[in-house]
C-alpha cells in the first residue's frame, strides 16, 4: 500500500478507482480493510470512512464470517496462488449495510507491496443479472410447462396444427394433422393435397371462406367433411388467422384443424329428436282434438260428457305408458291386458284372448288403445262385462299384403244382457270408426248381435313382424 500513500499517487489512484464501475476493497493479510472505493459504497451501503480499518468480514452474512477468515489466511500464505475467482463455483453472497444479502462476482488477487501482503477484492453485484436470469429460468419452465400442456390438449383433442404459405401453397403440418386429414407422411405437401381429401360438396364452401379471409379479414372458421384413404368421410373444424406483410399483403394462413364428428353427430341425433318429438306432439294434440269433439255432441249430461271424456283420454294414457323408456313399439296383447285386466273374474274364464305377437309403433298404439277402451268400457256397462256369466273374446290373426301385412281383429260379446241395435249413434261407435277409417286407414264392422255386440277390424300395418302364438 506504500504507492498508494506518496501523495501525486494517491491522488491519482482515487481518481482511477472512482471511475470503476466495480467494487474495490483492499485488505491487509489479517482482513482489515485498507481500501474502499466509491463504487463499492455504493454497492455496500458503507461509507469510506466508517468502514476503514473493520475486518471485511463485516461484508459478508455471519454465517460464511468464520470460513471467510480461514480462507483468506490460507490465500494470504499459499506460495503458488496470486489470483482466483472467490467461490469455487459456489454462490457468493455478500451483505449491505441494512442487512440485505445479495449475489456477488468476487475475484481476488495479493499483492506486495515493501514487502507487506495486500488482498484486493474486485466485486460486482449481480443482483440485477441473477433476478433477470431467475426469471428467464422461471419463464422457460412455464413455457415448457405450457408446451406440454399443449400437446396433451392437441393429441387428447385429436388436434392438428398447419402453416399455410401462401406464396408457394406449401402446406406444414405436424403428425396429428397429417393422420386426421389422411396425408402423407411428408411435413410439407402441396396445399391441393389437403384440398383433395375434403368432400366435394363441402369443397367449394370451403374455398369462398379461404379467399375471403384472404382478401378481407384477418381469421376464419369453418366445418366440413375430410375423406380418408378408405373412403369413409368425418367431420373437421378448422381455425385460423392471417398474417399478413408490410403492405397488408397475405403471406400466411397458420391454424388448427380438430376432429368434431362425434360433436356432429350428437347434433345430428337432437335435431332427429326434436323433429320426432316435434311429430308426436301435433300427433297427440290432433287425438286430443278428435277425443273431445267426439266427446262434446249429443244431450248427455256435464257429469256424463266429463266421465267420458276422462276415461277416454285415460286411456291415451295408458297407451303412452306401454311407450315409455324410449320403447317405440308396444304389443296388442299388452294394450288388451290393460283395458280387460280390471274386469277379469277369479277364475279369469270371462275373457279369452288368442292370437300372435303384433308389435304396434307409437301412433297405432295410442289409436288402438283408445278404441280397445271405448269396447270395454261399453262392455262393462251395457255389455256381457256387465254380468257374472257374460265373456269377451278377442281372437286377431295376421295376413300378408302389399307393402307389409294387414291385422284382423274380433271383438265378441257373448252371455250379457241381450243386444238390440241402437236407436241413435252413439259416442263411442262414431270414435271407433273414426279412429279406425280416418287416423289409421282401417275398416270396422259393428254387429249388434242378440247374444252380444261383434266388432271386426281390420288395419294395414307396414313393416311385418315375427309371429310367435299365444
Amino acid at each position: 500500500m506504500a504507492g498508494l500513500n506518496h501523495p501525486a499517487s494517491a491522488a491519482s489512484g482515487s481518481d482511477i478507482l472512482a471511475l470503476i464501475g466495480d467494487g474495490v476493497v483492499s485488505t491487509d493479510e489479517s482482513g482489515r480493510i485498507l481500501l474502499f472505493n466509491r463504487a463499492a459504497e455504493e454497492i455496500f451501503g458503507y461509507g469510506a470512512d466508517e468502514i476503514l480499518g473493520e475486518t471485511v468480514e463485516i461484508l459478508l452474512p455471519r454465517r460464511f464470517r468464520s470460513r471467510h477468515v480461514s480462507d483468506v489466511k490460507a490465500f494470504a500464505v499459499d506460495p503458488e496462488a496470486t489470483r482466483r475467482i472467490m467461490g469455487h463455483r459456489r454462490e457468493v453472497l455478500g451483505q449491505r449495510k441494512t442487512g440485505e444479502e445479495f449475489p456477488v462476482e468476487a475475484t481476488v488477487s495479493r499483492h506486495l507491496l515493501n514487502g507487506n501482503t495486500t488482498l484486493t477484492v474486485v466485486i460486482r453485484d449481480v443482483s440485477e443479472r441473477r433476478r433477470f436470469e431467475q426469471e428467464l429460468e422461471m419463464r422457460n419452465r412455464e413455457l415448457a410447462a405450457s408446451e406440454s400442456r399443449l400437446r396433451l390438449a392437441l393429441e387428447g383433442g385429436r388436434m392438428g396444427t398447419w402453416e399455410w404459405n401462401l406464396q408457394n401453397d406449401e402446406l406444414l403440418g405436424d403428425d396429428a394433422l397429417r393422420h386426421l386429414w389422411g396425408l402423407s407422411e411428408q411435413a410439407r405437401v402441396h396445399v391441393d393435397d389437403a384440398f383433395a381429401r375434403v368432400h366435394p360438396e363441402d369443397l367449394p364452401g370451403l374455398r369462398r371462406v379461404l379467399d375471403n379471409v384472404i382478401a378481407r379479414t384477418e381469421e376464419f372458421a369453418d366445418e366440413f367433411r375430410i375423406r380418408d384413404r378408405e373412403g369413409s368421410s368425418r367431420w373437421v373444424a378448422a381455425r385460423g388467422t392471417v398474417l399478413r406483410g408490410g403492405e397488408g399483403e397475405a403471406k400466411t394462413i397458420v391454424g388448427v384443424s380438430f376432429d368434431v364428428s362425434e360433436r356432429r353427430e350428437l347434433d345430428e341425433q337432437r335435431r332427429l329428436l326434436a323433429a320426432e318429438l316435434n311429430h308426436r306432439m301435433k300427433n297427440m294434440m290432433a287425438l286430443v282434438q278428435s277425443v273431445v269433439s267426439l266427446s262434446s255432441g249429443g244431450t248427455q249430461s256435464v257429469d256424463a260428457y266429463k266421465q267420458a271424456l276422462q276415461g277416454r283420454l285415460g286411456a291415451v294414457a295408458k297407451s303412452l305408458n306401454l311407450t315409455q323408456d324410449g320403447e317405440s313399439r308396444v304389443a296388442l296383447l299388452d294394450q288388451l291386458l290393460r283395458e280387460l285386466e280390471p274386469y277379469r273374474n277369479a277364475n279369469g274364464t270371462n275373457i279369452v284372448l288368442a292370437g300372435p305377437t303384433v308389435p304396434l309403433d307409437a301412433r297405432t298404439g295410442l289409436s288402438v288403445g283408445l278404441v280397445l277402451h271405448e269396447l270395454a268400457t261399453n262392455a262393462a256397462k251395457y255389455g256381457a262385462l256387465s254380468l257374472a256369466t257374460g265373456t269377451v273374446s278377442v281372437e286377431w290373426t295376421l295376413e300378408d299384403s302389399d307393402g307389409g301385412c294387414r291385422l284382423t281383429l274380433e271383438w265378441r260379446e257373448s252371455g250379457g244382457p241381450p243386444v238390440s241395435p241402437p236407436t241413435h249413434r252413439g259416442f263411442g261407435s262414431t270414435l271407433i270408426e273414426t279412429t279406425l277409417t280416418r287416423s289409421l286407414r282401417g275398416k270396422v264392422e259393428i254387429d249388434y248381435l242378440p247374444q252380444g255386440l261383434l266388432c271386426r277390424m281390420a288395419l294395414p300395418l307396414e313393416n311385418k313382424e315375427k309371429r310367435s302364438s299365444l
